[in-house]
C-alpha cells in the first residue's frame, strides 16, 4: 500500500493484474473507507463503500480494511463483485 495523489488519505496497490485504489475520509461519525479497482487503467470495479467496524479505527486501518476489501473481489472474480 502506498499513498497516492496529493490528499492523505488516498493509497494505491497493484494486485495481481489489477489496480486497487483507495480513499479514506474522516466524517463526523468516523472514518469511511472507499476503494475501486482498474484493469489495464479501465475500471473494473467502480468505488465501493467499506463499513470499518472498529471503534476509533485509524486511517491506515481503514485503508487496510478497503484493500482487504478490494483483493477479496478479485478473487472471487470481479464480475461476481458488481452484483
Amino acid at each position: 500500500m502506498e499513498p497516492s495523489g496529493l490528499d492523505m488519505g488516498d493509497y494505491q496497490e497493484r494486485y495481481k493484474e489489477y489496480d486497487i485504489e483507495v480513499a479514506v475520509e474522516q466524517v463526523l461519525t468516523g472514518v469511511k473507507a472507499h476503494f475501486r479497482v482498474l484493469k489495464a487503467g479501465v475500471v473494473a470495479l467502480d468505488w465501493r463503500l467499506v463499513h470499518v467496524d472498529r471503534f476509533w479505527p485509524t486511517e491506515r486501518a481503514a485503508a487496510q480494511a478497503a484493500l482487504h476489501a478490494a483483493r477479496d473481489a478479485i478473487d472471487s472474480g470481479i464480475a461476481a463483485a458488481r452484483d
